[in-house]
């Protein structure tokens, strides 16, 4: 059962993933830079699903805002062009840094805009959100856990 607002579930997991960027600028070694590269996939992977599939069509319904929904969808996709790259090239730390560049936009973008904006609409029940979020995400991952 969910204990934060959706936004907050939200950003919960943007601050896991940012903290595996960092761990993998810091590894020492190959292998281990290649697993948290597919750990970081994976978490974006599933997070970028959890938004579109629950988050933005609540929101967009709620807000009304097509333009900032257009926007997180636009850079979930490049996010999603950056993790197929990643994913064919291997070992590219190159990429890897500017998927993180392109993953701290789009999150300062969702706490700069749309979460303040969400919180602030009547009637977005950002908890039963939170709830569908958790539940989305255990459904996703069942069977194997990122």
């Amino acid at each position: 059962m969910a204990t934060h607002d959706a936004c907050t579930l939200l950003d919960e997991e943007h601050n896991q993933v940012i903290r595996l960027f960092e761990q993998h600028k810091a590894a020492r070694d190959d292998a281990s830079r290649q697993l948290l590269a597919q750990k970081i996939c994976r978490e974006l992977g599933v997070h970028m699903q959890i938004e579109e599939e629950i988050f933005y069509p609540a929101f967009q319904r709620a807000t009304g805002d097509q333009a900032l929904l257009e926007d997180g969808i636009e850079e979930h996709d490049e996010a999603r062009k950056l993790i197929a790259k990643i994913e064919e090239a291997r070992l590219d730390h190159r990429l890897v840094l500017e998927l993180e560049d392109a993953i701290l936009h789009h999150v300062n973008d969702e706490r700069e805009k749309m979460f303040p904006k969400a919180r602030a609409t009547q009637g977005l029940d950002l908890m039963a959100l939170a709830r569908a979020l958790e539940e989305r995400r255990s459904e996703l991952t069942e069977g194997h856990p990122v």
